[in-house]
């Protein structure tokens, strides 16, 4: 029988800011909730089968940072992209839009080379400082799934499956790239690290699990789910592994907790599989069916999904104000 294991309540958005519309949201690597707020006076609209809202071409917002009691508020005004997701970067923040298409290349041109005043690329990712003003802007692609940054403010960007990016060719042109995968930049853009260069021999699809670590980043990208090791120096590591759905990912040492949900009974279920590194692939040892608080089960899907080391956070679709907390120790 899989025993239960009750997640624990983290952090919960400070109820001055009920009336606010969560714009984006997350946990970011000092255990902080950092979250993008705004009036709802500005006609953001519901996106249809989403719990996202489109927002307008022009809004203001206020990203607001909380350390327990402690509330930092970093006021915006004009942004003008669809900010879906946010991490902090020293006392500022980081913003990205996930969704970034050029701007009148037809599909015929995607084979070939394009010069770059062509292309009008997006700048998708903002790095915004503590008193609101932007320190830089730049392409980050197409298709991005996570943002986190690191302690060291790194920026680990990771992608799903309908991802792309133009490459920049020394000629002054770009070309068409699919199947990003997992990238790192540093906080004033330039040149990115890509998983994807450094691991031939992996597919990356869609990175369904990341985990940010303060040494080490760890990621299981879709089809085959290898786990992948990764240092300030490159990869430093590929173990296959045996547990073929991870959306989230716990890991201490050569231990890991793997975030498996699926539908059951009309509702959702969250579960943590267990596995070890051993014999040169991840096999899986044991399961845990996750509930919230005072037993309750999960109503939605599990989203967030923020690990770095042996912790893992996460929130119900469609509710970015609470966020849950497992933890490989306990």
């Amino acid at each position: 029988m899989v025993a239960d294991h009750r997640l624990a309540l983290h952090a919960t958005l400070p109820d001055r800011y009920a009336r606010h519309e969560v714009l984006a949201a997350t946990i970011d690597h000092r255990g902080r909730l950092a979250a993008l707020v705004a009036d709802p006076a500005q006609r953001f609209v519901p996106i249809p089968r989403s719990s996202q809202l489109r927002q307008p071409s022009r809004y203001d917002a206020t990203a607001v940072i909380c350390d327990g009691p402690e509330i930092h508020e970093i006021p915006l005004t004009d942004l003008n992209e669809q900010v879906t997701l946010i991490d902090t970067h020293g006392d500022g923040i980081v913003l990205a839009a996930a969704r970034c298409e050029p701007v009148g290349i037809g599909i015929e041109r995607y084979q070939e080379p394009v010069p770059e005043d062509e292309l009008h690329l997006t700048h998708n990712v903002q790095v915004i400082d503590g008193g609101g003003q932007i320190q830089s802007a730049f392409y980050a692609g197409d298709g991005i799934k996570h943002l986190m940054t690191d302690a060291r403010g790194a920026i680990w960007i990771s992608y799903f499956d309908e991802s792309n990016y133009w490459f920049p060719n020394q000629d002054g042109t770009r070309s068409y790239g699919f199947a990003i995968g997992l990238a790192r930049w540093d906080c004033d853009g330039g040149q990115p690290w890509m998983a994807s260069d450094h691991t031939p021999d992996v597919f990356w699809c869609d990175c369904y699990s990341l985990n940010v670590g303060r040494e080490v980043v760890h990621a299981c990208p879709y089809p085959d789910f290898p786990l992948i090791e990764i240092d300030g120096h490159g990869v430093r590591s590929i173990t296959p592994n045996s547990i073929t759905r991870c959306h989230g990912l716990a890991i201490s040492g050569a231990e890991m907790a793997l975030l498996d949900q699926h539908r059951a009974g009309g509702g959702f279920r969250w579960e943590i599989r267990r596995g070890r590194r051993q014999s040169g692939a991840v096999i899986e040892s044991d399961r845990l069916n996750l509930l919230l608080p005072h037993d309750r089960h999960p109503t939605g899907w599990a989203r967030g999904k923020i690990g770095r080391d042996g912790t893992l956070w996460l929130r119900e679709d469609g509710d970015p104000r609470h966020w849950y907390r497992y933890e490989m120790s306990s």
